[in-house]
């Protein structure tokens, strides 16, 4: 009985799965379709390909100038906001040690012209005896100059410099304030040694010299000895100039008056060590035009005589360019018409290049303006030199529209951040529009490529896989949609893709998605 019963079951349950099979087959097979996509038609319009970036405006022409030599500021011509003109001096370093020794200059240079004139000439007894007073009174007074300049540099050392160290003026100096490493520390207290012992020497040397000596031998032993004292001194004063711009509050155990004092103190002892090297220098500059000058005449005006005396005014100019360049060089002058954006030159302050590193002025040129933007390497192939570019400002809103063109594209990438870029200058099509202002967040919009009257279809339409582009083509005996090979041209900012091969005007593809 059991047995019959669990057959009934068996067989009920088994018709069941069938017939529910047989429902499921029967409604997979009437329900099949082909999907319901939205579709677009293949049509011809006008296409325009953009490069989106933003920058900044920033002046054609930048630059931040600075005096080229050590000095003291003696005038400050304009202000932050002044406007100036190409040459124009901004500041100037105090010059009249400069002056002066260029006026003795030229005067040389007068001088050996006039000396060439009479070695072409012929020279006479009389003339003779002025040259060699002239070559005595000159050796006399670089005499004098090398005994002031001795004095001016024993004063910068002993008379200041020595107050940052213990000992200074000894054979064992130490230095009192703080030093970047102990390294350096022994290699200033070395170098305050050094300097004292050439300076040991110079004096002997001096001392040995009598007042008037007109001997080229001795005389020229001492200006040795003077040029390599002061070339240690001047190194030294240097070496400590930076030690004492490296103290500060938090590092050096000082109160800032006490640092300032400091530094004070030691840009004092560079000064007057400057001002005693140019007056001994200018001194041996007329010694060694007088010294030639009486070569020459006592030597007789032979074709090599004629040739030692233009080399003579050689010499002698090339000192007065020398003196010139100097001259330049105490002056901060502009390279182009602009507007001062920073002065940090102050009137009184000792400048020294290379320690007084925040001090110069800063221009912007009033030629033009520019925006420099980036390009991530995906879109840079697009663009190109000429490139039509319409610019919005932040300032003015996205309604207020300023023409431009792309000017440069940098050859090379740079990395913004993590990401290769490409630098992308801007220029605007009209450059005296006073709207334009350095500093504004500038909106780019690049016209890399048009297409006008061409097919295109909505970019979503287009099926991307591997290199190979598709879109879905309705076909015209049914409903079904096949897979067509596509080649696509340029895409325009409002989501069309031009097609290029692979579909016919007013064919209907997938458009893209269910719905419709």
């Amino acid at each position: 009985m059991k047995n019959i019963l669990h057959n009934i079951i068996f067989r009920i349950v088994a018709g069941l799965v069938i017939f529910v099979a047989v429902v499921w087959g029967l409604i997979a097979v009437f329900s099949r379709h082909s999907p319901d996509y939205s579709s677009a038609v293949v049509a011809r319009r006008d296409l325009t390909e953009t490069v989106t970036a933003n920058g900044n405006v920033t002046a054609n022409q930048s630059v931040t100038l600075a005096f080229n030599m050590q000095g003291k500021v003696a005038n400050v011509y304009a202000d932050v906001g002044s406007t100036t003109q190409m040459g124009e001096v901004l500041a100037s370093l105090d010059t009249g040690s400069l002056q002066a020794s260029l006026a003795g200059a030229q005067a040389d240079v007068a001088a050996a012209q006039a000396r060439l004139t009479t070695l072409k000439n012929g020279a006479r007894p009389e003339e003779l005896a002025l040259y060699q007073q002239k070559y005595s009174d000159a050796s006399a007074a670089l005499i004098v100059a090398m005994k002031n300049a001795y004095l001016d540099i024993e004063n910068a050392l002993t008379g200041k410099a020595d107050a940052l160290f213990t000992n200074g003026n000894s054979v064992n100096p130490v230095i009192n304030i703080r030093t970047q490493s102990q390294t350096e520390s022994l290699s200033i207290n070395s170098e305050r040694i050094s300097v004292g012992d050439k300076l040991n020497l110079w004096k002997n040397d001096l001392s040995a010299l009598g007042a008037t000596a007109t001997g080229s031998a001795a005389l020229n032993a001492v200006r040795v000895t003077s040029a390599n004292t002061l070339s240690a001194v001047k190194t030294f004063l240097d070496h400590l100039g930076t030690i004492a711009n490296n103290l500060f509050v938090g590092n050096s155990g000082l109160s800032q008056a006490n640092i300032d004092a400091d530094t004070a103190i030691v840009n004092a002892a560079a000064q007057e060590a400057t001002d005693a090297a140019n007056t001994e220098q200018a001194a041996d500059a007329a010694w060694s035009a007088a010294r030639d000058s009486l070569m020459l005449e006592q030597a007789g005006s032979t074709s090599e005589d004629i040739q030692v005396g233009q080399a003579a005014i050689d010499k002698a100019q090339s000192v007065v360019d020398g003196l010139q360049s100097q001259l330049r060089q105490s002056y901060i002058i502009s390279p182009f018409a602009g507007v001062v954006t920073a002065m940090n030159v102050k009137v009184g302050e000792i400048y020294v290049p290379g320690i007084s590193a925040t001090e110069g002025v800063s221009l912007i040129s009033n030629s033009g303006y520019k925006i420099e933007t980036y390009v991530p390497e995906t879109d840079i192939g697009k663009i190109a030199v000429g490139n039509q570019t319409t610019i919005t400002f932040d300032a003015y809103g996205p309604s207020t529209v300023f023409p431009a063109h792309v000017t440069l594209v940098d050859p090379a990438e740079t990395i913004q951040n993590g990401v290769n870029a490409y630098k992308v200058t801007v220029g605007f099509d009209d450059p005296s529009d006073t709207r334009i202002k350095s500093g504004l967040t500038a909106n780019a919009v690049i016209t890399a490529k048009t297409a006008a009257n061409v097919l295109a279809v909505p970019s979503r339409a287009i099926i991307t896989r591997g290199a190979s582009s598709f879109v879905l083509i309705k076909q015209s005996s049914s409903a079904a949609y096949i897979e067509q090979p596509v080649t696509t041209g340029i895409q325009s900012a409002d989501g069309y893709t031009e097609i290029l091969s692979g579909v016919n005007e007013g064919d209907v593809i997938a458009g893209f998605g269910a719905g419709q």
